[in-house]
């Protein structure tokens, strides 16, 4: 069973091992999120070759060897030998790194899960390695119900700003933002407070749950 995590992706020091197509999705979604990365491979595909030259990705020209996983936080592993996945899984496992060896979870000491993102709101799903199509599937039917919830979570966030500034009893708090979730319509939310006051906000969040000022 695997345990789920989120990493902070900006300045996380990654390393991918391959460089074609899958390699090529792997480091398009990483650079995403803000990843520092290191792709090792005699030769790149040309997307990746885009990313060398326009985002700062560090290309070195060669085959893996050993020690090659040494500093890294986060080690991919998208050649298409077994025997070499194999080999980096075993030195960034020895080396105490998270691992990723692309379709095969036997190999894996983390895996990657469908992700639909949108501002501060990340639906991710995963089948822990069984079935990922369906991970991408059941992802797709949340995902449609995502949309509008992007909006409630920009919003909160400046609810909780304003409770946390105003109100120190961890009770209250809890107490208010459960009014919020329990507050939240279907589709997109209301026009908010522009202000950072507590009042402003309970009195719109009174009129949302539709009682009288």
């Amino acid at each position: 069973m695997y345990l789920s995590l989120a990493f902070k992706g900006d300045g996380l020091r990654c390393l991918i091992v391959g460089g074609g197509e899958v390699a090529l999705r792997k480091l398009k979604l990483m650079l995403e999120t803000g990843c520092a990365m290191t792709v090792i491979s005699p030769r790149i595909h040309d997307g990746i070759q885009s990313a060398v030259a326009e985002k700062g990705v560090q290309w070195i020209a060669r085959e893996i060897r050993a020690g090659d996983c040494r500093g890294y936080q986060l080690v991919i592993a998208a050649t298409e030998r077994r025997e070499i996945n194999r080999a980096i899984s075993e030195e960034a496992k020895s080396l105490g790194i998270p691992v990723n060896v692309v379709d095969d979870p036997e190999l894996c000491t983390v895996i990657f899960p469908a992700v639909w993102r949108k501002g501060p709101l990340t639906i991710a799903v995963t089948t822990e390695g069984a079935a990922p199509f369906m991970a991408a599937a059941v992802r797709d039917r949340i995902a449609i119900h995502g949309e509008p919830l992007a909006g409630w979570v920009e919003i909160a966030a400046k609810f909780r700003a304003a409770v946390r500034s105003g109100i120190r009893d961890l009770e209250e708090k809890r107490l208010l933002y459960q009014q919020f979730v329990d507050a939240i319509q279907p589709g997109d939310p209301p026009d908010s407070p522009e202000s950072d006051k507590l009042g402003d906000w309970i009195a719109w969040l009174e009129k949302l749950r539709g009682k009288p000022q």
